[in-house]
């Protein structure tokens, strides 16, 4: 019967791979990541926090914002003290089981001085993954456009600019695989004018969405989508 062809050909497409969010994180709440350090900020250029523009001086300004993001300024002087350096920010754990063509994207933002950016050439900051809770590995990383120990550079990432209008940096993920993943953000920004702001940190990956069982389809299920097969006998 021409029946059994069918229903091999329903149990094939169980499974339909979408693309989607796996991680996304736009800071519009305090929730999906932590940081090595508390957030903190002097109301002016110090500062390692998630803010909408407050908490910081009225010079400072990163076009395009939407809502809240997080931002850091020499950050290795919090009020009333210091800390070393790198710092970090870093995602809840999130899964990847199953997913293909992975990618990571995240608007980007620097502050403009007006004469120069002034990111000197040790400082930067760098975007990694971790799989299966194992080592980190750099996906890419934030710093200055000229020799390392040299100064007054402009911040950028693998020869692209960033600015101070958000900008979206992306890059393949594809050949990851494992069971769960995070992403950590290392700062290491120790001096007035050398900031950054992040947004939109997102995770996509094609997953398999099985459809709902027949019971959640009012009803009608195999049975109802057989009730229209022609039977034939041998």
């Amino acid at each position: 019967m021409t029946t059994t062809r069918i229903l091999a050909a329903l149990s094939a497409a169980a499974g339909i791979a979408q693309a989607g969010d796996l991680y996304y994180q736009d800071f519009e709440s305090t929730s999906g990541y932590t940081t090595s350090v508390p957030e903190f900020s002097d109301g002016s250029k110090d500062y390692f926090h998630r803010t909408n523009g407050g908490g910081m001086s009225s010079s400072v300004n990163y076009n395009g914002a939407s809502g809240y993001y997080f931002a850091g300024q020499d950050i290795d002087s919090p009020p009333g003290g210091s800390i070393d350096l790198p710092v970090s920010l870093t995602s809840d754990t999130f899964s990847i089981a199953g997913a293909t063509d992975i990618m990571f994207s995240v608007d980007l933002a620097e502050d403009d001085d007006g004469s120069n950016q002034d990111w000197d050439g040790p400082d930067f900051v760098s975007f990694e993954y971790s799989i299966d809770g194992g080592a980190w590995t750099n996906i890419f990383t934030v710093e200055s456009d000229i020799a390392i120990n040299a100064f007054n550079g402009e911040p950028e990432v693998n020869g692209v600019a960033v600015t101070d209008t958000f900008s979206t940096f992306s890059a393949d993920l594809s050949a990851l695989s494992g069971s769960t993943l995070a992403i950590r953000v290392l700062w290491d920004l120790d001096s007035g004018d050398e900031d950054l702001a992040i947004d939109n940190i997102r995770v996509t990956g094609n997953v398999v969405v099985v459809p709902l069982p027949a019971a959640a389809w009012g009803g009608l299920g195999m049975l109802g989508l057989m009730a229209g097969v022609r039977m034939r006998r041998k």
